[in-house]
């Protein structure tokens, strides 16, 4: 069966980018406007929707602002998760994969801790299954990162 997909014309990828850039400021939006190689009205325009991010405005966003969820709205539609990319080769292997499998477990915990407080109420709501969704994604996520630094090992 093939899904619909609602079109929205990047709105829901703008509000990503807002999230990330105007409220968590997790890269100045002077920094990321300049990796974009536009001005800072440019790129606050597009943030705020009032014009759209070209493919490749969209790629040198994601080069220079490391936030999954950027990947991740790209991807929600299809069965691909982005992986975070392991360079050439691992400084200390063991201490690496020993922090990715401690990542693994405090995701995993965080999973867990929303399941619970769902189902605090005997059910879950809309909300709810939204967070634990979000809380699974992130937890897959550092499960294949630990498998990318295993592979950078082998």
């Amino acid at each position: 069966m093939e899904q619909k997909i609602r079109l929205d014309r990047g709105r829901s990828f703008a509000q990503i980018v807002y999230q990330v850039v105007v409220v968590e400021k997790i890269v100045a939006l002077e920094r990321a406007a300049a990796a974009l190689g536009m001005g800072y009205d440019a790129l606050y325009a597009r943030v705020n929707g009032r014009t759209h991010f070209t493919a490749d405005e969209i790629a040198a966003l994601i080069a220079c602002v490391p936030d999954p969820r950027l990947v991740g709205y790209l991807l929600r539609h299809s069965n691909l998760v982005a992986v975070e990319r392991v360079e050439d080769g691992l400084d200390d292997p063991e201490q690496e994969i020993t922090r990715a499998t401690h990542r693994i477990l405090i995701e995993a915990a965080d999973v867990l801790e929303a399941v619970d407080h769902a189902f605090k109420d005997k059910r879950i709501d809309h909300r709810e299954a939204l967070v634990i969704q979000q809380e699974i994604e992130v937890a897959e996520r550092a499960l294949l990162t630990l498998r990318e630094h295993v592979r950078a090992v082998i």
